[in-house]
């Protein structure tokens, strides 16, 4: 039996290290026709690289780093001979906001009160330059430096901190540079890369929001300012393309995790306090007292009991039916528009939740979210979306029209598609990356012979190379 081919991502993702293969549906597959390919994905572990970072020396670490990398190498010699595929020659790595650090820097040296002439200005132009930022240390090694389009100043002798100005030649200044974001690679990831690469291998790395863009962004999209918002249970990851450039990317340490523990108190609230069922109707009747109640539901503390009592896994499917757009409850809809309170472990319970109250809370969990992303954005202004395109792990009804209504401008929420079929669940990375290595092959006559990735060759001896 021949051989077929195959196409390679490997995707460390958000929620884990990922295979992703295009794989061809017959000797004939066309490399410019998805109906040829199918795809497919299997995990590589779960907790592949979380135990890394806490090894407290340079030998426990390389050690264990060997250890994961045969994973890898089970895994794919597993795969390659249970299905008889062989992978062609260029592969795809994908590298995720779970797996790199954004570090802002500003440089604005300090200098006697002077104006600033348009000298300076090009000089510090020069600064600002990619190759030459790049020679500023980090701690760790830099993939990627986005520079924001204005330049720092302050002026101690008037009191004056810094700011951002687009011209500024002209002001007087005792301080003047640039800000810029530095994306700093994972250690273990970094050495995987760059020993796959000493083997011979043409591996092409990215950023995962790179490959994302390219599976969801439509036309208009791409040509234009597009905002690319990723919200998972740990980490809001953002960037903000111009002609399909990056210009900006950043994160925060905050996702739908503080939504799924909000949920587990307000269900709780409503296991506490049995009246809340009767009287949620009044609740929702008076603005200003569903603030407060948010406030202090946002607050409470979980003790042992409540976690005896209930958990947040056990009312993470209430958030199927919650939506982050409200319509103003009646007497007669709070009564018809009520969901099951969730028991321990899935068990049924004859209590209720009013649905309006519960989007209530999901609103405003959400609203605060990507009111953070928008308040980053805005400070730093390295380029100002027209279009916003959504990701999100939950099935948030709405969740476009909130994100418009914070932004103010048009957001839609897509799911990636290969050969125009969606594919939740699959890595929305690993399919712009499967498309790219497509497109890369597109018109080139097929080789009857193919230089197989050996990835199984290349981490076994990672360590005799290194």
């Amino acid at each position: 039996m021949s051989i077929k081919r195959a196409k390679l991502n490997l995707d460390f993702g958000r929620f884990g290290t990922y295979v992703n293969v295009a794989i061809e549906k017959d000797a004939d597959a066309r490399t410019d026709s998805e109906k040829d390919w199918n795809i497919v994905s299997f995990k590589i572990d779960a907790d592949f690289l979380d135990s890394l970072s806490s090894e407290s020396t340079f030998a426990q670490r390389e050690t264990n780093i060997q250890k994961k990398t045969e994973i890898i190498e089970k895994k794919l010699k597993e795969w390659q001979k249970d299905n008889g595929y062989d992978f062609d020659s260029v592969a795809e790595v994908t590298i995720s906001a779970a797996y790199f650090d954004v570090m802002s820097f500003r440089y604005a040296p300090g200098f006697e009160e002077k104006l600033i002439t348009e000298e300076d200005v090009r000089k510090m132009e020069l600064c600002k330059q990619k190759d030459v930022a790049a020679k500023i240390q980090m701690p760790d090694k830099t993939r990627r430096i986005f520079v924001s389009p204005y330049f720092l100043l302050s002026n101690e002798k008037r009191g004056m901190d810094l700011v951002k100005v687009p011209e500024p030649a002209g002001h007087k200044a005792t301080n003047f540079g640039f800000h810029a974001y530095f994306i700093t690679e994972n250690y273990t990831i970094s050495k995987i890369i760059e020993i796959m690469k000493k083997a011979g291998d043409n591996i092409n790395v990215s950023l995962s929001c790179e490959k994302e863009l390219k599976a969801l962004a439509n036309e208009k999209e791409r040509a234009g300012k597009t905002l690319l918002i990723n919200i998972t249970d740990s980490i809001s990851e953002f960037s903000i393309w111009d002609n399909s450039d990056i210009k900006y990317l950043n994160k925060k340490e905050t996702g739908l995790r503080e939504l799924k523990n909000l949920i587990w108190r307000l269900c709780l609230c409503y296991y506490r306090v049995g009246e809340l069922i009767d009287l949620d109707y009044e609740l929702t009747q008076d603005d200003r007292e569903m603030q407060n109640f948010y406030e202090r539901v946002k607050n409470i503390k979980i003790d042992d009991d409540s976690k005896e009592l209930l958990s947040a896994d056990d009312c993470f499917e209430l958030l199927k039916f919650a939506s982050c757009t409200l319509d103003r409850e009646t007497e007669h809809s709070i009564k018809v528009n009520r969901l099951a309170l969730p028991g321990k472990n899935g068990s049924k319970t004859n209590k209720t939740i009013s649905n309006y109250v519960l989007s209530y809370f999901v609103r405003k969990a959400m609203h605060g979210i990507l009111s953070e992303i928008k308040q980053t954005i805005d400070n730093d202004e390295f380029c100002e979306p027209n279009h916003i395109i959504f990701e999100c792990s939950l099935p948030l009804k709405g969740i476009e029209r909130l994100a418009t209504e914070v932004f103010g401008i048009p957001a839609r929420k897509e799911v990636a598609k290969w050969d125009k079929e969606s594919k939740e669940g699959f890595s929305v990375a690993g399919i712009g990356a499967l498309k790219d290595l497509l497109a890369r092959d597109s018109g080139k006559t097929k080789e009857k012979k193919r230089k197989t990735l050996k990835l199984s060759a290349i981490f076994s001896n990672i360590f005799n190379r290194a």
